[in-house]
């Protein structure tokens, strides 16, 4: 019978401290470790480094999670979904001094002009998140697509 009163008190006070906040140094040190791993996935790395950066990256973030934000209210509190969302379509949104509508191997201001109108992107390749099979295909139809157009305009008049 005392043995499980030990067993108990034990799980008890294990729970009671696991569900504890850090202390605002130890979360500083893990965000300052995810940033230097997020650094480090913007270098070259080979595959086994980036499982490993990956998953050292997904224990931080839910340390981070589970110990670091229950205790922050305010607006700076740590959110990685928000901030990648918003960053992404910042980037996604800004204009680039040299960008051309839909291809930059064409020199010629009317080839581009007359591409821009020939080539129109299927709808199977405007979705979100497409699928490795989708996007394979997106590639061979533009290829394609490429191919019919050059035939053309070496043929027009």
């Amino acid at each position: 019978m005392n043995k499980w009163i030990l067993v108990l008190l034990s799980f008890i006070s294990t729970y009671a401290y696991a569900g504890e906040a850090y202390t605002q140094s130890k979360c500083a040190s893990i965000k300052k470790e995810r940033e230097s791993i997020r650094s480090q996935f913007r270098q070259g790395y080979s595959v086994k480094k980036g499982e490993r950066l990956t998953a050292r990256d997904k224990v931080l973030f839910s340390q981070l999670a589970k110990h670091c934000n229950k205790s922050k209210k305010s607006n700076h509190s740590y959110r990685p979904h928000a901030s990648r969302s918003v960053n992404t379509n910042w980037l996604l949104n800004q204009k680039v001094s040299n960008m051309t509508l839909h291809s930059a191997s064409y020199k010629n201001k009317a080839k581009i002009e007359a591409w821009s109108k020939f080539y129109k992107l299927p709808k199977r390749c405007r979705k979100k998140e497409m699928e490795t099979s989708d996007f394979v295909w997106c590639s061979e139809y533009r290829v394609a697509q490429k191919q019919v157009f050059e035939t053309q305009w070496q043929g027009r008049p």
